[in-house]
């Protein structure tokens, strides 16, 4: 009810009363009149105050955070206009309020698909804010422990840099833990109030490709530079008049190896290329092992003859393995001709495959010099060389084996190794993949 009605009803329920009390006589007339009088009185400054009481609890509601106080009941008059005034005012501040609620739920989704670690801090270096993914790199991580907590060395001096110059930090940072060896991008912003905004981006994988390129680079030119230098050499020396048909036919020789050696290296450096972006669209098929043993036998035979060096396969007929033949065939390739290269004069390189819990497993064993167990873990790097100046003589690239590993890894094979020094090596390629047919025994010798 409308707070005029209230006033219109009550004073026509004190009119009627004296109306009623006229057929009264004596004190009591006087009295339920008094009574009359006083009772309206009292609901009417009730009435009168009730407004101001319910704007200051509805402002008190507003002020403890209860956006959806309204006053409903706006009566005529001078309490109309405030009262008006004071609900818009509760609309805009809801308004404002789920606004905010809205932009910061926006921002904490944008620092968790970042998947960086994000955190502001004031102008004291006390943390504000976090992302999602701080915690999740750093599990130390403590808000009252600031940025030292992070366990990044140089990461507190970066942020006292900006905190005190204002102008924005960069840098790349390594943990120092032990075990660990991530590496970070580093910034700092700072911000209008006289705060921060640290941003940490890992860049560990990055670190590293650039430094396997870095090597690789230094590698590759460290490798021509030998070959193209014996090269330069050679070509000085044919030029000259005085030399004999024995010597200039030396020399030529000479500079066809250095050439071999150069192709070969470019060559296995394709190998690798095209392996690293042979990342999908796997051409796999039936493959009869043996025959494609065979013909990797008949390619290699004229090295194997050079260095007295028989070739056995003893792959069984009807053994069948599915698989790119490409990428098999440049593994078990790479394997026999290494085989070949390291083993001594009058050895054997023989060729396996069996069924074993559901992999098929291709070994190719040498009679050769062997590997120092020093050296397993390595040997499958590029440009690794158990003894680098004898293998330069066997013309390798140092390349043979990481083709390997990279054929074997896109194949979702693994590659084992066992050897002892002095009786030989054996390498194998597990196939994830079952072996068909029943073979039958059969052995070739070439």
């Amino acid at each position: 009810m409308k707070y005029l009605q209230r006033f219109i009803f009550l004073f026509a329920a004190i009119g009627l009363i004296f109306v009623w009390t006229r057929s009264l006589e004596g004190a009591w007339a006087w009295l339920l009149r008094l009574a009359a009088v006083a009772g309206g009185a009292a609901l009417a400054t009730a009435w009168a105050v009730r407004p101001w009481r319910e704007m200051k609890d509805a402002a008190q509601r507003v002020q403890n955070g209860d956006f959806a106080a309204r006053l409903d009941d706006v009566t005529p008059g001078d309490l109309r206009e405030p009262s008006a005034a004071f609900n818009a005012m509760a609309e805009r501040l809801d308004e404002f309020r789920k606004l905010s609620e809205e932009r910061e739920a926006r921002f904490r989704a944008v620092l968790a698909a970042g998947g960086r670690a994000i955190f502001l801090m004031d102008k004291e270096g006390n943390i504000l804010l976090t992302s999602p993914a701080t915690r999740e790199f750093f599990p130390k991580f403590r808000d009252d422990a600031m940025a030292a907590s992070t366990g990044l060395p140089g990461l507190s001096q970066l942020v006292e840099e900006t905190l005190s110059s204002g102008e924005t930090s960069t840098a790349t940072l390594s943990e120092s833990e032990a075990g660990r060896a991530r590496v970070f991008d580093a910034k700092c912003v700072p911000m209008e109030d006289g705060g921060a905004v640290v941003i940490l981006e890992e860049i560990t994988s990055r670190a590293r490709l650039d430094r396997v390129k870095a090597d690789l680079v230094a590698n590759v030119s460290h490798e021509l530079r030998t070959p193209l230098g014996a090269m330069s050499s050679l070509l000085e020396a044919l030029e000259s008049p005085d030399l004999t048909a024995e010597q200039r036919s030396g020399f030529e020789e000479r500079l066809r190896r250095q050439q071999a050696r150069m192709e070969a290296l470019v060559e296995d450096l394709l190998s690798l290329s095209r392996l690293e972006g042979h990342r999908t669209g796997l051409k796999e098929e039936d493959l009869p092992l043996r025959a494609m043993v065979m013909e990797i036998f008949n390619m290699l035979e004229p090295a194997a003859s050079e260095a007295g060096v028989s070739l056995k396969s003893e792959v069984l007929d009807g053994f069948t393995v599915s698989a790119d033949r490409e990428i098999l065939e440049m593994a078990v390739k790479n394997l026999v001709d290494n085989a070949i290269r390291y083993n001594r004069q009058g050895g054997e390189v023989r060729v396996r495959a069996r069924q074993d819990g559901g992999e098929a497993i291709i070994e190719v064993e040498d009679t050769g010099e062997g590997i120092p167990s020093a050296h397993l873990d390595r040997i499958f790097e590029r440009f690794y060389r158990v003894d680098p100046h004898r293998s330069r003589e066997k013309g390798g690239t140092g390349l043979g084996l990481a083709i390997v590993k990279h054929a074997a890894s896109q194949l979702g094979a693994k590659v084992t190794v066992e050897s002892q020094p002095g009786r030989g090596s054996a390498f194998r390629i597990h196939l994830p993949l079952r072996a068909k047919g029943q073979p039958d025994a059969a052995s070739r010798d070439v």
